[in-house]
């Protein structure tokens, strides 16, 4: 699914991850059964968390990589 529609340009790549999470939600509530409809509010809570850490990790690597690029510190290092 996620690759048929890469390859016929239906959806890019970041598309189709975000089809390929709403696929698996799809199978693990109405095909396995494994989550149930109480779940998924403390499932999108942790997922908020989750995506809130990483965003923070790419929000001060990406200052962090500002700062030595102002401060010349890579041709610094390379000299």
């Amino acid at each position: 699914l996620v690759l048929g529609g890469i390859l016929a340009g239906f959806f890019t790549a970041t598309e189709a991850a975000a089809i390929a999470v709403i696929y698996a939600f799809i199978l693990s509530v109405f095909v396995y059964r494994e989550v149930k409809w109480k779940e998924t509010p403390q499932i999108l809570l942790q997922c908020g968390i989750t995506t809130a850490v990483v965003m923070l990790l790419i929000g001060t690597s990406m200052a962090m990589s500002w700062v030595l690029a102002y401060e010349n510190i890579p041709q610094n290092i390379s000299a």
